[in-house]
């Protein structure tokens, strides 16, 4: 009987070890705490494509980019930012491209799209990429906390 469980055990095992040597999750490159997108600062954002979205912050430019397309991010409403709980203990309202980080579009009801990574990019990165825009608008209500 003891041959049956431990012989379950090492198929259990091998069936687990077999799944676990998938393809690694894209890797995440979260900015420094001080450094972060401040959802309370947006002056402008542009949603370039259907994952790709700029935003004007104060004198900073960030390119912040989903994991999946969000088909209809660019519809009216605008959009907001909900910040992950362990940068929000650290720096309320802050973007960094912590795991659980989203952007939401307000007033749809559509599932958040989650933040796959946000990049720091110059102004003149900002204005090239902000040629190929979809649509605009004058900044967010704010963090969805």
């Amino acid at each position: 009987m003891n041959s049956r469980y431990l012989s379950a055990a090492c198929l259990l095992l091998v069936s687990v070890a077999a799944n676990a040597t998938g393809a690694p999750p894209p890797e995440r490159h979260e900015l420094p705490v001080g450094d972060c997108m401040r959802t309370d600062r947006i002056t402008n954002y542009t949603v370039v494509d259907l994952r790709t979205v700029t935003v004007a912050n104060g004198p900073n430019f960030f390119k912040i980019t989903t994991d999946v397309d969000c088909p209809r991010m660019d519809l009216g409403g605008g959009v907001r930012f909900k910040t992950a709980e362990n940068i929000k203990a650290v720096q309320p309202m802050a973007i960094c491209g912590s795991i659980n980080e989203k952007i939401i579009r307000q007033g749809s009801g559509d599932p958040p799209c989650t933040i796959q990574s946000v990049e720091k990019i110059d102004k003149a990165t900002y204005e090239q990429l902000n040629q190929k825009h979809r649509t605009s608008g004058p900044g967010t209500s704010g963090g969805a906390h």
